[in-house]
């Protein structure tokens, strides 16, 4: 194919709306060729379909290139000293590839949304960002070696991303042109290449028109973030082929048909005969069917279209994201003598997709989509996301009950396409579409009303379609993202249904008021009125959808629960997609050159604000999970909200479960119960149940064979139960819980004990206005201002520095209380206006009872105060709110530093709020102050457990313990970084300041964190009460090794053992372990066990977190003393 000499500097095509590719092959689905079928089944490769190839028609292009960039594309090299067969460029950088340049320390990334780093005024990218390249251009070349047998092929070089547009040549001759950075770019180099040592160049725009439709929410870089590869073909070949069937619904979807449709491709124009095959091979390695058809070509033949059908096939296993079973179409081009000339497979799932009276069917079942947007990134790599990353993505969506991704805002690379077909995922695709700044700007005259546009637009999607219709997993199309609407999306809606039948979605049809361009009803950010309305009337009667819904900025993700009662009991709803799966944090590129990646004991993340742009701060940060992949207590009340299995009621009388199956198509026989019965929190029971054969819809009940009598006595019971799979998946180990749930056998009281061995008196001394109590036992003073001077009990200091000890306070900033980025960080003092401290005594001089009465214009409150003879001290509290909006009713305390270890009666072992706490239980956890640290990328509030009913910190030099117990409804958090640092808007967790002291929360109620950074705010069922009187006890004891408590306390098993992680062996150390054989076991907060060991009498057991990210884990000690759960915060 003869192509025109590019000239070096003519036309800047990079500005140009209707010029975005040159030579550029058309869009086709996804194949890899082989010479061979046996070549093609002894590639792991055929069983894996994103491995790299290793017996393919391939040949690899990742790895180092020479490199070299310019600020601006009037400095860009030419064919002298770049581009030309004999150019020297062996004095240029060597940078890796595929990787964005930024990465590598060229330029600077750019966290940029609802902005352009360019002033807007479409196809121009003139620079408006300070101290970065006006238009960077980056110049990649390097050698390949052509294969030997490759002479009288066909050769296609594949491009899977560039960032932004780049211009390609082979030997000094110009190649093509593309734009479009997460679409395939390939072109045919045939006529360019020759025996032996070949060169290819590529040069690269930062910025191009085409980054118009690329203004996505994301750190923006640039470079071949994605792979490259050669690849041939005989002369005549497969240039596309597309798998669709038809099945029977009369025989539940089991019995139809496959037509196999090719696009044969005869650009030589030889004339000849091939003969086509293709075959259906089942999971197991079966041939079920085949087909062939013999195609002559005359010389004028460039292409030809063929249709293999395949009738009557029955007993077909379907695809589903919960049970994925995929056959392999194999495709084989015979010549005319009958030999193979080429033959590739790809994966095929039988599945019917259907929208029928508003709701959509998969197989004939009404689906709920349950789901995350996610984007490409990675701390080291920026978007150009690596093979094991993809995997550790999608298994922690299984296993979080994640049924749904939407590739927000880009198609995804091909193999991670396979991903989502191997383990089972539903996909809504969708087209690198986004305008928002040109849509906030000129609205309806934007570009996407600009008929000038429309080709580029249609292209997009349209490469997409071609390349993904393939895929199972694929149930949606999206035509892209937030770029208003207009004649250009009805256009490519108009394309993309002319290439295939499957849903069609775009948001802002809908934000329009019009259903022309979506066959989805789709909100962004709904609140719960809105899905209340719309998902049970709609304009069109459209399936609703929230796609981008649950903002999970920071300390985020309130009301999932609601949301999803909603959805599940409407007339239209099919589910949401939560913004977003993971935190786009990174490192900054010369701390990667230095090796730097931690600071003060964390990572050395950087974020939107820590480079120039129009940036919108940490507005980058709203993942599920952290930038490094760690599970989150966000992501554990996902996983519990969408779990498919509804617990319907536990009947502590029968001892019955009630289980409903919510799955579409798994048995709930595939699953043990589990069962752990609690006292007071402590696991005193546990036991498996086998669960019967339970179809989907149907429900079951199960007796449960609990052998404690935990209706004596005065404690709480709790039973848990887990439904834990019996085997091992290809995302799980056997025994992973997947759904759990937890019910109360026994009701707390809710009175403290009275308080016994009050053999001595106590002296009062009224002192200014305030009060001091004091005997062997106690010293108890409190100011005229109403605040704890001084409390010494048993030798124990109670409390640490600070004048306003304890205080109403109402500081609480997280970054749902910050509407887009912007920091409204509320209060941020504590202050009273007065205070008014009144006591007496009891006759016998063993209690004295102190009141304070204190005022404020949010707040005001009372604290009763009654100092027991024995050190024991009871304060109540009760809170007279006033003022409407309030983040917290509830006390701000200072304890004394030391007393770092944790042991907890409450909701845990992570956060919980009000609003999220589904799936945090009730149990007695261990952990240390640290350790309840949570990583945010911006630091702020964190770290609150619901439900608090007994509380010691232990200073283990000291040998003392602080205990608390509580009466009504308490919340409580600890942490040696106080919560007024948290106030400053540009702030990472490596630049806080640690105190030895620790700041604890008391809260009789903290309002929801609901999903205020984008959309909604806390819902009014969670908002604080603004009138009324709320009341807490408090009761305080000292402990220390020479005299016991006068509390009921019960320790729980093992704690005089130490947990702790090393950090210079990154490993989790259990020392001073009993004699007697314990497990030792380490969790993920999802419930993978990722390392399990038997003690055997030694005293210390290590347990490597080598390779895992810096996060929160559970460490699981198990032996005849009982259960102790302990959490830990790899740092």
């Amino acid at each position: 194919m003869a192509v025109a000499q590019k000239p070096e500097i003519v036309r800047a095509d990079w500005e140009n709306q209707e010029f975005f590719e040159e030579n550029k092959e058309p869009g086709h689905a996804t194949y890899m060729p082989y010479a061979s079928t046996e070549a093609l089944k002894s590639d792991a490769r055929f069983k894996q379909a994103w491995l790299t190839p290793e017996r393919a028609e391939f040949l690899d292009l990742n790895g180092t290139w020479k490199f070299k960039m310019v600020p601006d594309t009037l400095d860009r090299p030419g064919q002298n000293d770049f581009y030309g067969d004999e150019a020297d460029v062996t004095a240029w950088d060597d940078i890796d590839v595929p990787s964005c340049w930024e990465m590598k320390g060229y330029d600077k990334p750019m966290y940029i949304n609802v902005e352009y780093a360019f002033y807007d005024n479409p196809p121009y990218v003139t620079n408006k960002v300070e101290g970065v390249g006006n238009n960077p251009v980056g110049s990649y070349r390097r050698d390949f070696t052509l294969p030997e047998n490759w002479t009288d092929k066909r050769v296609f070089v594949h491009f899977e991303g560039i960032y932004s547009a780049a211009y390609v040549w082979v030997n000094g001759k110009y190649v093509g042109y593309t734009q479009g950075a997460n679409n395939v770019a390939e072109f045919d180099l045939t006529d360019f290449v020759r025996t032996g040592k070949n060169n290819i160049s590529v040069q690269v725009f930062r910025w191009s028109d085409g980054s118009y439709l690329e203004g996505q929410d994301m750190f923006h870089m640039s470079g071949i973030h994605r792979d490259v590869y050669l690849f041939a073909t005989p002369k005549t070949f497969v240039r596309d082929h597309y798998i669709t069937s038809t099945l029977d619904a009369s025989a539940d979807y089991q019995n139809g048909s496959m037509n196999v449709a090719l696009s044969l491709d005869n650009r030589s124009k030889e004339a000849g005969t091939k003969t086509y095959e293709v075959e259906l091979w089942d999971a197991d390695g079966k041939l079920l069917a085949s087909k062939s058809q013999s195609v002559t070509f005359a010389e004028t033949d460039t292409e030809k279209n063929i249709d293999l059908a395949f009738d009557g096939l029955t007993g077909l296993h379907l695809w589903s994201a919960e049970i994925p079973y995929l056959y392999d179409v194999l495709v084989r081009q015979k010549n005319q003598d009958g030999q193979e000339e080429s033959v590739f497979a790809t994966k095929y799932g039988f599945r019917d997709i259907r929208i029928t009276d508003g709701l959509v069917y998969v197989n004939g079942k009404r689906v709920f989509f349950k789901g995350v947007n996610t984007q490409d990134t990675h701390p080291l790599y920026g978007r150009s996301i690596d093979v094991p990353t993809m995997l550790k993505d999608i298994e922690m969506m299984k296993q979080s009950n994640n049924n749904t991704v939407r590739t927000s805002h880009y198609p995804r690379q091909a193999k991670m396409n396979a991903m989502f077909d191997y383990f089972g995922l539903y996909i809504m695709d969708e087209a690198d579409v986004e305008c928002h700044k040109n849509w906030n700007d000129f609205k309806e005259n934007g570009i996407s009303n600009d008929p000038t546009w429309r080709a580029q637009y249609i292209d997009r999607t349209v490469r997409m379609v071609y390349r993904d219709r393939n895929h199972p997993s694929v149930i949606f199309w999206s035509l892209g993202n937030e770029s208003a609407t207009g004649s250009n999306f009805t256009a490519t809606y108009q394309a993309t249904r002319a290439l295939d039948p499957r849903p069609i979605h775009y948001e802002g049809c809908t934000y329009a008021w019009k259903t022309d361009q979506s066959d989805l009803h789709s909100k962004m950010y709904p609140d719960l009125n809105y899905v209340r309305t719309y998902a049970n009337a709609n304009n069109g009667n459209q399936p609703f959808f929230m796609c981008e819904y649950a903002h999970a900025m920071g300390n985020a993700v309130g009301n999932l629960k609601d949301f999803w009662d909603l959805i599940e009991s409407s007339r239209f709803g099919i589910g949401g997609c939560i913004w977003d799966w993971v935190d786009q944090s990174i490192y900054d590129p010369q701390d990667i050159k230095n090796g730097t990646l931690e600071k003060n004991g964390f990572n050395y993340y950087r974020t939107g604000y820590d480079y120039p742009g129009p940036h919108q701060g940490n507005f980058v940060n709203n993942g599920l999970i952290t930038a490094d992949r760690a599970w989150t207590s966000k992501l554990t009340e996902v996983k519990h909200v969408y779990q498919y299995v509804k617990f319907l009621s536990f009947s502590e009388q029968d001892k019955v479960l009630k289980l409903q199956n919510k799955y579409n198509f798994l048995n709930l026989q595939v699953f043990n119960l589990k069962y752990t019965v609690l006292k007071d929190g402590h696991i005193v029971e546990e036991g498996t149940v086998e669960i019967p054969s339970v179809a989907p819809d149907a429900e079951c009940s199960l007796t449960i064979p609990v052998k404690t009598d935990y209706k004596a006595g005065s404690e709480e019971y709790m039973i848990d139960f887990a439904l834990c799979f019996k085997e091992a998946t290809t995302w799980c180990e056997a025994g992973y819980p997947i759904a759990d749930q937890q019910y109360a056998l026994k009701e707390r009281s809710n009175m403290l004990p009275a308080v016994t061995g009050l053999s001595e008196t106590l002296e009062v001394k009224g002192e200014s206005g305030g009060v001091l109590v004091s005997n062997r036992n106690i010293t108890f003073q409190i100011g005229s201002d109403g605040f704890i001077r001084e409390w010494t009990a048993k030798g124990v200091q109670m409390t640490g520095a600070g004048s306003k000890n304890p205080i109403y306070s109402n500081i609480r900033w997280i970054e749902n209380e910050s509407p887009y980025g912007e920091h409204q960080f509320g209060d941020r003092t504590a202050q009273n206006t007065s205070s008014r401290v009144s006591y007496g005594t009891n006759a016998e001089l063993t209690e004295c009872h102190i009141t304070v009465r204190a005022e404020n214009d949010k707040c005001p409150y009372d604290v009763e105060y009654t100092v027991y003879s024995n050190g024991v001290v009871d304060m109540k509290t009760t809170f007279r709110p006033k003022a409407n909006g309030l983040r917290r009713i509830g006390m701000d305390m200072t304890l004394p530093g030391g007393f770092e270890q944790v042991a907890y009666y409450a909701r845990g072992p992570w956060e919980n709020y009000v609003d999220r706490q589904t799936g945090s239980f009730l149990g007695y956890y261990t952990t240390t102050v640290n350790d309840m640290f949570e990583n945010y990328t911006h630091p702020q509030s964190m770290g609150n457990r619901m439900d608090l009913r007994s509380l010691t910190l232990e200073n283990e030099a000291k040998k003392q313990k602080i205990h608390i117990q509580t009466a009504g409804q308490v919340s409580f958090s600890l942490s040696h970084y106080d919560q007024t640092q948290y106030l400053t808007p540009e702030l990472h967790p490596w630049d806080l300041q640690a105190s030895e002291d620790i700041y604890a929360t008391f809260d009789y109620m903290q309002r929801g964190i609901g999903n205020g950074s984008c959309g909604p705010g806390t819902e009014p069922a969670y908002q604080c009460p603004s009138s009324g009187s709320y009341t807490y006890t408090l009761r305080f004891e000292a402990e220390n090794e020479d005299e016991p408590t006068h509390v009921e306390t019960v320790e729980g098993a093992f704690e005089d053992c130490s947990i702790y992680y090393d950090e210079a062996t990154e490993s989790v150390v259990c020392a001073g372990l009993p004699t007697e054989s314990l497990s030792v076991s380490l969790y993920c907060p999802s419930g993978v066990c990722l390392s399990s060991k038997s003690s055997n009498g030694a005293s210390q057991v290590s347990l490597s977190l080598q390779g895992h990210p810096k996060g929160s884990y559970i460490v699981v000690l198990r032996g005849a003393q009982g259960v102790r759960q302990h959490k830990l915060l790899k740092k």
